[in-house]
């Protein structure tokens, strides 16, 4: 997914770029912004970086593209979002467990994955965050 986000900012002239980074220092709240100096000589692939570190990767892509549309750059945020949601949707395709024990049937009106064990085996489980879920969930 950041290599997504690194293909937009490509695409940024230099004083847009400059301009991107602006608004990352000077946007959100006191605990939710990149401080300008962390900003200072920072390339597109280090600024991808911090984007990560600071608003994990499930959510710097929605503040590349809010920060594009800050900076009138709407078709790149357009053309950003659509890729975004096709990488979320061939890892929600995946199932997203790591251990090929996972079985992941995707239907219309959502997404059911089952992930089990033998008596004493381990399951590297995906990690659930930043939706809505409907629906049982049990978790021992």
């Amino acid at each position: 997914m950041a290599t997504v986000i690194l293909d937009a900012l490509q695409e940024l002239l230099d004083a847009e770029f400059k301009e991107f980074k602006w608004h990352l220092s000077n946007s959100g709240t006191q605990d939710n912004y990149i401080p300008r100096g962390r900003l200072e000589n920072t390339n597109r692939h280090d600024v991808v970086d911090l984007m990560v570190q600071q608003y994990k990767v499930s959510d710097a892509g929605k503040i590349a593209i809010r920060v594009l549309r800050k900076i009138k750059q709407n078709d790149l945020a357009d053309q950003l979002k659509g890729k975004l949601q096709e990488v979320s949707e061939d890892v929600s395709a995946e199932g997203g467990a790591s251990s090929g024990a996972a079985a992941a049937n995707a239907s219309k009106t959502g997404v059911t994955v089952t992930i089990s064990s033998a008596s004493g085996g381990t399951v590297k489980a995906p990690v659930l965050q930043g939706g809505v879920y409907n629906g049982p969930m049990t978790f021992n």
